[in-house]
């Protein structure tokens, strides 16, 4: 959008000839059409607008859809509002109830330093930020990636995109995982998987190299002969760096070094599991550091079933250390009578979603 001094003016209702200026710096713009591009405003060249981002057909053409399908809803947003406190402007800005809403159509590639700074900004005006994907965003999504843009909608982790050939919102939430697994194996299954990975992988990951050394120099024994109390047979969300078993492994290295019986309250539990994986968990950018319960709780629940440790009113008591195998034959045959019924997998459900923007 661009204003001609008396309203902000879409470019596909531009007039040819007629004067047109950037909302936020003030500058003339250019309207430009073609018949392979959309149609939009661009700045002249040598302008040093302070908020100029370069855009492409798909991020011009989302933000108008968006635009639409808001006004749709019965709201009123406002396309590219420049925010001078912050020096930011919204793709869109829109009030919802009480509060502001910003919204960012992401299709450029941009680094989670510079997602948070974004973020911040908002916070400091009480605005809350919501992140839609676009199609570069679509493939091949690392763990760092979904990390960091999960946001937290209905109460679950979720990657929201905006679909610009069906002019809807899509809520990801594929991107659960259990550590090495591909297809919907059994339980026994599952940790199979693992062990084979965790037997054959030579990591170039510096965190699971030392993770190894750690382990032979402590139990002298390696990875794959962990206990099986560090297999995880639910589902998670990416959360850490490297596959979730790699941080239960740490734990149990950490918990042979804590004399038996040690208590923790729940509070001082939960904060030693996240100081043993400080290294270990990725960085969100959108999401609050709740989003790493799900998975200390999962291993909480585990380590209780396998009576490592004990709930005493409202205190965690280690009660034994794990047992490491001797060799992967000993571990199987544990792995035949141990394991005898899946958990639930409530939360490992891999689904998208097609539901009306939740802002």
């Amino acid at each position: 959008m661009a204003t001609n001094k008396r309203e902000l003016v879409f470019a596909q209702s531009a007039q040819p000839g007629e004067r047109y200026y950037c909302p936020a710096c003030r500058q003339p713009v250019r309207l430009r059409r073609g018949q392979s591009r959309v149609t939009h405003f661009a700045h002249l060249p040598g302008a040093d607008c302070a908020v100029s981002e370069g855009e492409t057909g798909e991020h011009l053409r989302g933000k108008q859809q968006l635009f639409r399908y808001l006004r749709a809803q019965g709201l009123q947003p406002c396309l590219e509002v420049y925010l001078p406190a912050i020096n930011q402007r919204p793709d869109i800005l829109v009030k919802r109830g009480r509060r502001l809403v910003a919204i960012e159509f992401q299709c450029s590639p941009l680094t989670v330093d510079r997602l948070r700074a974004r973020n911040r900004g908002y916070a400091q005006l009480g605005i809350k930020p919501v992140w839609l994907l676009g199609r570069p965003y679509r493939h091949h999504l690392s763990r760092a990636k979904v990390a960091q843009f999960t946001q937290v909608i209905a109460g679950r982790p979720t990657v929201p995109y905006w679909n610009t050939t069906r002019g809807r919102v899509e809520y990801r939430r594929v991107f659960y995982r259990c550590s090495f697994v591909s297809g919907r194996p059994s339980v026994t299954g599952v940790v199979r998987q693992q062990i084979a990975a965790l037997a054959r992988t030579a990591s170039t990951s510096e965190l699971v190299v030392r993770l190894a050394g750690q382990a032979a120099a402590t139990v002298q024994q390696p990875l794959a002969h962990c206990p099986l109390v560090c297999h995880d047979l639910v589902p998670s969300w990416p959360v850490t760096r490297v596959a979730v078993i790699y941080w239960r492994i740490a734990v149990v290295l950490a918990l042979d070094k804590q004399p038996l019986f040690t208590s923790w309250s729940r509070q001082r539990w939960q904060h030693w599991l996240w100081q043993c994986g400080q290294s270990y968990w990725l960085t969100f950018a959108c999401a609050p550091r709740t989003v790493l319960t799900a998975v200390i709780d999962n291993f909480t629940a585990d380590l209780l079933a396998a009576r490592v440790i004990w709930r005493c009113g409202d205190q965690y008591v280690l009660f034994c250390h794990p047992r490491w195998f001797p060799n992967l034959a000993a571990k199987d045959a544990s792995l035949a009578t141990a394991l005898t019924h899946a958990p639930e997998n409530g939360e490992g459900s891999a689904e998208n979603l097609h539901l009306p923007l939740i802002i």
